[in-house]
């Protein structure tokens, strides 16, 4: 049997890693067995949870510092646990501050002989490119989703490979009047949506001012209708019971096919971002820090 360490942070990561377990498993001659760090999709997927994306899951700079106790045992954790299983792998998604640090703990006091595998760069070329250095150090190799990440790589003697990127393995267009008609919505009315993000700290952050833009948009043109993408994690009547959703539809099956059938969406920066650029949807993109993070992040990204 062939065991492998898997670690996701984010809603993004946890749906990506589902897919690659499943591919591994197919592909794979001998049985394959996944503990690790996911959420819903992996653990679907039968990932042995160690901890919950959930409870590790951050933006920010300040906004980190609560969560350090917690994330600080949850390394020693996952560094002793590792240590006794000797995988034949670690496969490392997205979520950088986390994943870099436990690889570069990994070689340096372990010494381990498995290959550490990162799946889904970090942005090193939007900001933050020393850690391209950490990178060339502590991973083994590099499978990007974006043709340039590969070049990138290679300029710095690393080993990448460009794999496409997961999203459009598994989307495929659809007609924007038929998605409405299997939505709800009316096919001769501006369809307007919001996604306020994936974690409950963004929903907290986001969502109030996504609201009140709606209810500005709501005075100024009659011919709009409006829709809240929910990420499956979350509860919609949790969401009606703490906010005003007044005339604001909520679709959590399929929030996806709301971002296809969109006029225009207003989005938390991420993977959703990403998302309605491959789909052709004309979006807003915003994302609220605290003061202190957003000055860092000033010194920090590079365009």
């Amino acid at each position: 049997m062939k065991r492998y360490i898997i670690i996701s942070g984010e809603t993004s990561g946890d749906i990506y890693g589902s897919s690659l377990m499943k591919m591994m498993k197919k592909n794979h001659s001998n049985q394959v067995a996944f503990w690790g760090i996911g959420g819903k999709s992996m653990l679907n997927e039968g990932l042995v949870p160690l901890d919950l994306s959930d409870n590790i899951s951050v933006v920010g700079f300040t906004e980190i510092l609560k969560k350090i106790p917690s994330i600080h045992r949850l390394m020693n954790r996952l560094l002793q646990f590792i240590d006794e299983v000797k995988p034949d792998g670690l496969i490392l998604i997205d979520f950088p501050g986390f994943n870099i640090r436990l690889a570069k703990k990994l070689k340096q006091k372990l010494k381990i002989k498995f290959p550490i595998i990162y799946f889904i760069s970090p942005q090193i070329w939007a900001w933050n490119e020393g850690r391209v250095h950490l990178i060339k150090k502590y991973i083994d190799k590099m499978l990007v989703i974006f043709p340039f990440e590969e070049k990138f790589y290679k300029k710095y003697n690393i080993d990448a490979t460009y794999l496409g990127h997961p999203f459009l393995d598994d989307w495929v267009p659809s007609d924007s009047k038929q998605i409405k008609n299997q939505l709800g919505f009316n096919i001769n009315k501006k369809l307007i949506s919001i996604f306020p993000g994936s974690r409950i700290i963004e929903i907290q952050k986001h969502l109030p001012t996504y609201i009140n833009v709606i209810n500005r948009l709501k005075k100024q043109n009659e011919n709009y209708e409006f829709a809240l993408g929910l990420a499956p994690s979350f509860d919609k009547q949790m969401i009606r019971n703490n906010y005003n959703m007044k005339n604001i539809k909520i679709v959590d099956e399929e929030p996806l096919k709301l971002l296809e059938c969109s006029e225009l969406a207003i989005v938390t920066s991420g993977t959703i971002s990403l998302q309605a650029s491959l789909m052709g949807t004309p979006c807003i993109v915003g994302y609220k820090l605290s003061f202190l993070s957003w000055i860092i992040s000033q010194m920090l990204i590079k365009i």
